[in-house]
């Protein structure tokens, strides 16, 4: 009796599977998947106010989401459906106009929405709206400032909003070493001096010491020339072709020394001294 029953439950089992694989199979031979583009559009904010009857709140999540599939689902769909930049940006510029203390949807612009190079400037104005909302947060112009750096290599752009970040109570220390690449690669001689300070001041280790005290020095010098160049067009009215002139026009004794062995040129194109 009890083998009777065991049988019976198998069957059933096995009948059970075999229904739900070819309602399955039916399934996609009646109504075969098809991927189509989506209706993207970016209603006013007003009328979306007007239609969602003051819970302004829940509309920017529903918004946020859609953001969110378009962007996810592009792991998985053919290559012709691309990601609709303008789109996504101007609906996180209303979802953050709906609810301008969305803390989350100005990281997620920043750190996880960006798939192509210039966005960085869609999602700029979007971070500064953030930026007046929550002036002690330190994330979102340190998220900023990494963005241009890493996909524009504007570093001149990046350091503006690290050394903002930097200047936030509770900015981690862990990036210094990044803020001081950025300020060097800019030319924010003086700022990467700071950083520098700041990373000598937490090490222990005597031999980076050290190495790091020989990268100030050089780092000293490179602000010292960088200033005397401005006063040389502050006098001149023009940058010098080379930093000799800055000797000849006794603005400097001498030209420093590289505590390193390097030299030091004035970059014509970038406008500011660098070591070779």
């Amino acid at each position: 009796m009890q083998y009777n029953n065991k049988a019976k439950t198998l069957i059933l089992a096995l009948l059970s599977f075999l229904a739900a694989v070819s309602i399955n199979f039916l399934e996609k031979k009646i109504y075969p998947l098809r991927l189509e583009e989506e209706v993207k559009m970016v209603p006013q904010k007003e009328i979306v106010n007007f239609l969602c009857l003051d819970h302004r709140g829940f509309a920017a999540d529903l918004f946020f989401i859609k953001v969110n599939l378009h962007s996810g689902s592009l792991m998985w769909k053919p290559l012709k459906f691309q990601f609709d930049s303008k789109w996504s940006y101007a609906t996180m510029a209303l979802i953050t106009d709906l609810d301008p203390k969305y803390y989350t949807a100005y990281l997620f612009s920043a750190m996880g929405l960006i798939h192509n190079f210039d966005d960085v400037y869609l999602v700029r104005p979007i971070l500064e709206k953030g930026m007046k909302i929550f002036p002690q947060s330190w994330e979102l112009p340190f998220w900023l400032g990494y963005d241009f750096y890493i996909y524009q290599e504007d570093y001149k752009t990046a350091g503006k909003y690290l050394w903002l970040a930097s200047q936030k109570q509770g900015a981690p220390k862990t990036y210094l070493s990044l803020f001081l690449s950025v300020f060097r690669k800019g030319g924010s001689y003086e700022k990467a001096l700071w950083t520098l300070q700041a990373i000598m001041d937490k090490t222990e280790d005597e031999r980076l010491k050290k190495i790091y005290g020989k990268k100030f020095a050089q780092l000293q010098n490179l602000a010292f020339l960088q200033n005397s160049v401005k006063k040389y067009r502050e006098k001149n009215g023009h940058f010098p072709a080379g930093l000799n002139a800055l000797v000849k026009e006794k603005i400097i004794k001498k030209m420093p020394e590289d505590p390193m062995g390097m030299h030091y040129r004035w970059d014509k194109e970038k406008k500011r001294v660098v070591v070779r």
